[in-house]
């Protein structure tokens, strides 16, 4: 597989638990498609290493993407984007991997629900259909524990205000007295109230229970399986 050198060129705490970093690779060979992720390798006290993150951005920027890393005592990666990451460092990514990905022929209507970090590759189809113009009817329906923690909060309400196309619902599972939004789990009431069609494309990615649990529900639901694509964080 082709490894690319990229630039950080920007840092930032995009909520208390992640931090975004902004990369720039120069190669024009480098792609990659909407909800894909690439494996970033960067060398830490003289040793490589590497860990596999989604891409938040979408194709239409090129020349960079975007990363959002949950801090984690456990991964190396995460620890030195937290903690040792600076502009100008060199790092490597492959290019685009996996096949959870979204092109505009796959459906008019799409769903992506999406759970803590996990909906990482999610915005990066969100920010797609809203960059490329696309007239795909998409829905956000994105849950956690905290509202500190969404990611891009200002801009997911932004792009919901300006592109009749895009809607954005998000649930908080242990919200504090001014949370005034959803609360709860992602259920059957939740989805219900999108008033889909039938032929609506359901994105999935979170914590593996999480997957687990959304698949079960919309299988009882009536939804076909083909109509599901999913990826689990584990």
């Amino acid at each position: 597989m082709q490894i690319f050198d990229a630039r950080v060129t920007a840092l930032a705490a995009a909520t208390p638990s992640i931090r975004v970093l902004r990369l720039a690779i120069d190669d024009p060979a480098f792609r990659f498609l909407p909800g894909q992720w690439v494996d970033l390798g960067v060398t830490i006290e003289g040793q490589r290493q590497t860990s596999g993150y989604s891409i938040t951005t979408s194709p239409v920027r090129s020349g960079e993407i975007e990363l959002a890393i949950k801090a984690s005592a456990r991964h190396p990666v995460a620890r030195w984007a937290h903690t040792q990451a600076r502009i100008g460092d060199v790092v490597s990514v492959t290019q685009g991997q996996g096949p959870f990905v979204f092109l505009p022929e796959m459906s008019d209507n799409l769903v992506l629900v999406g759970g803590g970090v996990g909906v990482t590759p999610l915005l990066s189809i969100f920010r797609h259909v809203r960059d490329a113009g696309l007239p795909t009817q998409t829905h956000l329906l994105y849950s956690v524990s905290d509202s500190h923690e969404i990611l891009f909060r200002d801009e997911l309400d932004a792009a919901a205000q300006t592109h009749p196309n895009l809607r954005v619902h998000v649930t908080v599972t242990q919200p504090d007295p001014l949370w005034r939004g959803l609360s709860g789990r992602i259920d059957a009431l939740k989805l219900h109230a999108l008033e889909v069609p039938d032929d609506t494309l359901y994105y999935l990615c979170g914590p593996k229970g999480m997957v687990e649990d959304m698949s079960t529900l919309l299988h009882d639901l009536g939804v076909p399986m083909s109509r599901v694509i999913f990826e689990k964080w584990w």
